[in-house]
């Protein structure tokens, strides 16, 4: 994994049309536009009280599920490189990891290398190879954050796929491909 610049992700947040919204400073969120936008899924963690996106497909799940299936999901969209873009600062999220990745010797590379990018939002580039890594990462946030500035959006290079994890309450997808929105679709349910 690698930081890259906000520029070298803007065309393809535009082509994905991924669009960025702020009510604050502190909080800026991506999602992808309803034009662009084939589908939209809501994981909701049972019980929370997060909105889905309107017109999403709900799908509940067990707290004790979601790892997996986002694994599940992780895995089917593993040959697509994955901008991953924070929510808040890089620094939240590092913080609301650190304990559960410190052995972690991957993320510890990446963490060691993040110091100049803590008080940014660049996005983090993950390759194929990071799946591991990134399967880590996104397990460690769904059991420790539960603020919304360590949420994070993975958007994939390839198809135009867009997974919001949501701080102790599920993940929004949305989907500008209906051949991947139905895959996706089978593994959640399955």
């Amino acid at each position: 994994m690698e930081f890259i610049s906000k520029d070298e992700v803007a065309e393809l947040l535009r082509s994905h049309g991924i669009d960025q919204s702020s009510q604050d400073e502190e909080h800026v969120y991506c999602s992808m536009s309803d034009e662009v936008a084939v589908s939209h899924c809501h994981l909701s963690i049972a019980g929370s009280e997060i909105e889905p996106r309107s017109g999403a497909t709900v799908m509940e799940i067990a707290e004790s599920d979601v790892v997996g299936v986002i694994d599940s999901i992780l895995h089917k969209l593993h040959h697509n490189q994955i901008i991953l873009i924070p929510v808040g600062k890089w620094r939240s999220i590092f913080d609301v990891v650190a304990f559960s990745l410190a052995s972690n010797e991957e993320w510890q590379a990446v963490d060691a290398a993040a110091s100049v990018e803590l008080n940014t939002r660049d996005p983090l580039l993950a390759e194929s190879g990071d799946l591991h890594l990134l399967c880590d990462l996104v397990k460690a946030l769904m059991q420790d954050s539960d603020q919304p500035d360590q949420g994070i959006t993975m958007i994939t290079a390839g198809v135009p796929v867009a997974l919001e994890i949501v701080p102790a309450g599920g993940v929004r997808m949305s989907f500008g491909n209906q051949a991947v929105a139905e895959e996706i679709a089978e593994v959640c349910s399955g």
